[in-house]
């Protein structure tokens, strides 16, 4: 059991970092907007992208959109590991295999590949579209790949619990 206190340990720090990373994300897009201060909107862009030496006109736009996308998407994403830690949990308190176990594991997956998919996406198109940098699809696919298959794994345990919560069924009728 101390394998799943180290899980729910590192769950809750990452739970933790990813919402202040979704704040700060989405408060310096809104600050730049607010502000209307291309180099604030500047600097928060050339974090991710490389940034062109001129100044492009939507820059202020694109940095508060960029980042309230992000944000959000940093939100879907910890409500999808917020069922992955509810199942570690129940495992924790004993329940090996419970009703919608397997349920919870697909809903984790699915948040998780909704959020690899759409990360891709958000910053591919900014990055060619925006700042004409194709090389971002190259940069993003190793991370992406490695979100995408977590999911995966994810629906593997979904399928795996489904099949334990009918073996226990089945042992619990057998006398």
């Amino acid at each position: 059991m101390h394998h799943i206190n180290v899980i729910i340990t590192a769950l809750r720090i990452l739970l933790a970092v990813a919402a202040i990373i979704a704040v700060l994300n989405i408060g310096m897009g809104l600050f730049a907007l607010i502000k209307n201060d291309h180099g604030v909107a500047r600097s928060f862009l050339a974090q991710t992208f490389k940034v062109p030496d001129f100044t492009i006109n939507e820059e202020v736009g694109v940095a508060a959109t960029f980042g309230v996308l992000y944000g959000a998407l940093l939100f879907y994403l910890i409500y999808g590991i917020k069922h992955f830690y509810r199942c570690l949990v129940k495992i924790k308190s004993g329940k090996m295999f419970y009703n919608d176990q397997g349920e919870d594991f697909r809903k984790a997956g699915a948040s998780i590949i909704i959020f690899a998919k759409t990360k891709y996406l958000l910053y591919c198109c900014t990055g060619a579209v925006v700042f004409f940098d194709i090389t971002m699809f190259f940069k993003q696919i190793l991370p992406f790949l490695g979100v995408y298959l977590a999911g995966k794994l994810f629906y593997l345990m979904a399928y795996m619990a489904e099949k334990g919560e009918f073996i226990q069924e089945e042992n619990e009728l057998t006398i």
